[in-house]
């Protein structure tokens, strides 16, 4: 995630110095740039398969809306913009109140970078360089914003339409991965995991679509280990962080023992 947050700060940089430019490409090619760049950037957002075809959608409409509003608000054409690059980012969020946020923070960081680079057009390229990489920064700050996870989020919109123990299932699907997103897991093993969840999300899937056998795509089984996987990472990372506090207290006694030594050694 974090190297897909940089990718994103680069991209938005990139993206800024060219809507900064774009009436030097005629209407067509003003367009399709700003078009092409929202939705890779919609892209990169969300991160995930799901959603992938509403990023689309909600990049390519930011776009159009900045270029009908952009020589009259450009502040506000570009916060528009920026809300609907994160707009299936802030679908993830975990209650209404939260994605209210989260595109309200988004619309306010488009129309500070937008600020910026006006602000700072026409001078020399050190300075007009800066305020483009100022201005990327501050159109990346939605990403310091929670959201669940792509998988996570795709487990839940499965469960929504699951009935029943499958439903259940799903759930605690959606809580094991919470859970593993959050804990300390070596990388190979993350890796084990994500091909798990992502199996588990294909067959119920296919299992919700009625396609194959409803027998063969249970997924109870997988999820039931996915979850035995999450209380054991989660109890991992509780049993380490229990050892740090005895061993900073046996360096503390080990300190004051050496001390008493050494003045024992100067009475004699």
């Amino acid at each position: 995630m974090r190297s897909r947050a940089w990718m994103f700060v680069g991209g938005a940089a990139l993206t800024l110095a060219l809507l900064g430019q774009l009436d030097a490409f005629g209407p067509v090619g003003a367009a399709a740039i700003t078009v092409g760049s929202s939705v890779v950037l919609a892209l990169l957002a969300h991160g995930g398969t799901s959603l992938a075809t509403e990023a689309v959608a909600f990049g390519a409409g930011g776009a159009l809306a900045y270029e009908a509003v952009r020589s009259y608000l450009p502040l506000v054409g570009m916060g528009i913009l920026l809300a609907a690059i994160f707009g299936t980012r802030a679908m993830r969020s975990r209650s209404w109140r939260e994605l209210g946020f989260h595109v309200a923070f988004a619309f306010a960081g488009g129309a500070a970078a937008s600020w910026v680079v006006r602000a700072n057009a026409g001078l020399e390229s050190t300075l007009w360089t800066v305020a483009i990489v100022v201005a990327a920064l501050l159109a990346s700050l939605p990403w310091i914003v929670p959201t669940d996870a792509p998988r996570t989020f795709a487990l839940r919109r499965l469960s929504a339409r699951a009935r029943g123990p499958a439903r259940f299932a799903l759930l605690r699907a959606v809580v094991a991965h919470r859970r593993l997103s959050e804990a300390d897991v070596p990388e190979k093993m993350r890796r084990r995991l994500d091909r798990a969840f992502d199996d588990v999300i294909r067959r119920s899937e296919r299992r919700l679509d009625a396609r194959g056998d409803r027998a063969q795509l249970d997924v109870r089984d997988s999820v039931d280990q996915l979850v035995r996987v999450a209380r054991l990472a989660v109890a991992r990372d509780a049993l380490l962080e229990d050892l740090d506090a005895p061993a900073q207290r046996v360096a503390a006694e080990s300190d004051t023992l050496e001390a008493e030594v050494m003045a024992l050694g100067e009475v004699r």
